[in-house]
């Protein structure tokens, strides 16, 4: 009968203890939170981050070289040199596709900016406050500008400082158009003012820019496709000319010397890919 009385007394002290560390537990979590919360820049650090629709995947050029290079080496037993010419040249080329498709990505979130800007004139026009006009844009927009406008609106109604989620939003989404609508909207809140009018010159100088952007990409894709071109013609002239005569030109692959001038010219043409992709990448 004592031994059941002390197990049970001591089944009950230790649950005491238990429940008493998890209540101080709870406590000390609770003020760690708060004076997380009252710390500004751990706060901004853990909110600003860049907008998923710009994230680029800087990792997967370099990802498929190495796979081509093991590929050709070990699996289909080239030599070093080739298996190594070619997986620079695919690199460049996967890194000139994935390049491509970030570009797609910030003009299509530019188009929708400005498409968001125009909702946002006529509402003003109509007689709507600036909060209003957001929520029209975001209801309006499509994705992912409407998801971008949505955390905007939501962290101006918790109460946060206009000016600094604007700046906030400048560096969620690092693009010029952007940046300059965020510029707008920070000034508009401190000097106030008349926001339709300035809104509708950013949206037109903004849609102004997206032309001029279409433009030069038109013109570089020309220039990059004239010489990708020029590249599959090289390979085709050589097919031609191992159909003409195929001992002499395996003969001249497999020398040593002839196989460091082939991998050394695919090494040129992917130098060649990169340079006019860096030329065409114009500032304005």
């Amino acid at each position: 009968m004592s031994e059941a009385v002390i197990g049970t007394g001591a089944v009950a002290g230790a649950g005491a203890l238990w429940w008493i560390w998890r209540i101080q537990r709870i406590r000390r979590i609770s003020r760690e939170r708060l004076n997380e919360d009252l710390d500004p820049r751990a706060s901004r650090a853990y909110r600003v981050t860049l907008t998923p629709s710009l994230r680029r995947k800087h990792w997967l050029p370099w990802a498929i070289a190495v796979a081509v290079h093991l590929l050709a080496t070990f699996v289909m037993g080239w030599a070093f040199v080739y298996g190594l010419s070619l997986a620079v040249i695919v690199g460049v080329m996967s890194w000139i596709v994935e390049q491509q498709v970030a570009l797609r990505r910030a003009l299509r979130l530019e188009v929708q900016l400005a498409n968001s800007i125009d909702l946002m004139v006529g509402a003003l026009s109509a007689g709507a406050g600036t909060t209003e006009a957001l929520d029209s844009a975001a209801r309006e927009s499509p994705r992912p500008m409407k998801e971008e406008i949505q955390e905007v609106l939501g962290r101006i109604r918790y109460g946060e400082a206009p000016q600094q989620v604007w700046q906030d939003f400048g560096v969620r989404v690092p693009l010029e158009t952007f940046r300059l609508f965020c510029f707008t909207m920070g000034v508009h809140g401190e000097v106030g003012g008349s926001l339709a009018p300035t809104l509708a010159q950013v949206g037109r100088s903004i849609r102004d820019r997206i032309e001029i952007s279409r433009r030069i990409r038109s013109q570089s894709t020309e220039a990059q496709a004239s010489v990708i071109g020029i590249v599959f013609i090289t390979y085709f002239l050589g097919l031609l000319m191992w159909r003409t005569n195929p001992q002499h030109f395996e003969n001249f692959l497999l020398h040593p010397l002839g196989s460091n001038l082939a991998a050394g010219a695919m090494v040129l043409q992917a130098l060649g890919l990169l340079w006019i992709t860096k030329l065409s990448q114009l500032k304005y």
